[in-house]
């Protein structure tokens, strides 16, 4: 009997010997070392081709391709501006200030990262655009007040009723030093200046609008309120 339980445990050994060596040379065949598997991060290429779209005009396409990358986006905090989290935030909250805080995204994002994104009441829709401001001081902090964060803040704070003439005052000694960054800038220039009353500042900072776009319809339906993305 014993000689028999010696048997099956000197069986039991060989086995698993067998199988290391097993191991050991399909490991050799394979170059003898063990591969790590690598995990590739897409972000860095999704945020350049959201901030692509963004140029083109394509709001609801690179304010859709950030929500999806980062759900949690609203929630980070940048502490570069060249970090991929800076950059996401600001494609997304230049893309929520030029749609008003509503962005047509219902098709571009699954229903439970949707958030108030698609800005359906005047609450969701002031949540969103608070973002914008709140993302572009921010990005304008690190980016040490550069007149292109400064001109996109102005034209998010000019969605917003409360904020109106904080939008003017920064607009104004922009364009005083003429770098205002962008024709939306000066469509919200237009914009402001009309709800203002001064109609020769409106038509001057519309017929900038229209030099710096190439398009007379553009800038018309911003200062008008019916622009698209």
């Amino acid at each position: 009997m014993k000689k028999h339980w010696l048997g099956v445990r000197w069986a039991v050994v060989m086995t698993i010997l067998g199988g290391t060596l097993v191991g050991a040379t399909d490991a050799a065949a394979c170059g003898g070392e063990w591969i790590e598997e690598v995990q590739v991060d897409y972000r860095p290429q999704g945020v350049a081709r959201a901030e692509k779209a963004l140029e083109q005009g394509k709001y609801t396409a690179a304010a859709g391709a950030i929500i999806r990358m980062m759900p949690h986006v609203k929630s980070l905090k940048a502490k570069d501006s060249s970090s991929i989290v800076a950059r996401a935030q600001h494609v997304l909250a230049v893309a929520t200030a030029r749609s008003g805080g509503s962005l047509d995204v219902g098709r571009e994002v699954p229903g439970y990262v949707q958030d108030t994104w698609l800005g359906k009441t005047a609450e969701d829709r002031r949540t969103n655009l608070e973002f914008a401001v709140a993302t572009l001081k921010h990005v304008g902090q690190l980016k040490q007040d550069d007149p292109a964060v400064q001109t996109e803040l102005a034209e998010a704070m000019a969605q917003l009723d409360d904020r109106r003439e904080e939008a003017k005052v920064i607009l104004e000694k922009l364009a005083q030093k003429d770098l205002i960054a962008t024709p939306e800038g000066y469509a919200a220039l237009a914009k402001l200046r009309k709800s203002g009353g001064d109609t020769e500042g409106q038509l001057a900072a519309l017929k900038r609008c229209q030099a710096m776009s190439g398009s007379e319809s553009v800038c018309s339906q911003r200062v008008d309120g019916s622009a698209q993305s």
